[in-house]
C-alpha cells in the first residue's frame, strides 16, 4: 500500500461519518506526516506500518470527533458558545434545571459533573488516610527515635564528664 491508497482508504472510512472539514483536516495532517517521516529518511511503508490500519485510525478521529460535538453541544447547552465564552441571551434557571433532568446527558456512559461538595469530601478522605499513615510511620519508628536521643544525650554527658 502507498501513502495515496492509505489516504484513500482512511478518507473512505470518513466519508459521512464526521464533517467535511474533519475529512480534510486529518488528510492534511497524515499527508504532511508522512511526507515529513519520508524525508527524514524513514521509509514510506515502514512509515504506514507504524500508522496500522487506516480504517481503525478513521474509525478513532470518528469516535473523537463524536466527542468532541457532544462537548460542545453541552457547552452550548451551559450558555457557552464554542469558544467557550459566556453566552449573553442565556435562557435562564429554568432552561438549566431541564438540561440537568434531561435523561440524554446521562444516557450511555456520557460524563457527569461532579458535585464540589463530594470533590471536598474526597479530599478530605484523602487527607485523613495520609494523617492516619504519617502517624503510623511516626509511630513505629519512635522507639527507634527515643533510643537513638538517649544515646546521643548519654553520649554527651559521658563526653562532658570527662572533659
Amino acid at each position: 500500500m502507498n501513502r495515496e491508497e492509505f489516504l484513500r482508504q482512511f478518507s473512505d472510512a470518513l466519508e459521512g461519518k464526521v464533517p467535511e472539514s474533519v475529512i480534510n483536516e486529518n488528510i492534511a495532517y497524515y499527508r504532511n506526516y508522512i511526507n515529513n517521516q519520508v524525508n527524514s529518511g524513514k521509509g514510506e511503508v515502514e512509515t504506514l506500518n507504524e500508522l496500522g490500519d487506516p480504517r481503525l485510525l478513521a474509525k478513532t478521529i470518528e469516535e473523537s470527533s463524536k466527542f468532541t460535538r457532544a462537548a460542545d453541544r453541552e457547552a452550548k447547552s451551559y450558555g457557552y458558545d464554542s469558544a467557550g465564552y459566556r453566552r449573553e441571551n442565556n435562557k435562564g434557571a429554568d432552561y438549566e434545571q431541564s438540561i440537568y433532568s434531561s435523561d440524554e446527558n446521562y444516557a450511555h456512559g456520557k460524563a457527569t459533573r461532579v458535585p464540589a461538595w463530594i470533590a471536598a469530601l474526597i479530599g478530605l478522605i484523602i487527607m485523613a488516610f495520609v494523617v492516619v499513615a504519617v502517624f503510623h510511620i511516626f509511630t513505629f519508628f519512635m522507639p527507634l527515635i527515643l533510643a537513638v536521643a538517649i544515646a546521643v544525650i548519654v553520649y554527651k554527658l559521658i563526653k562532658s564528664t570527662f572533659d
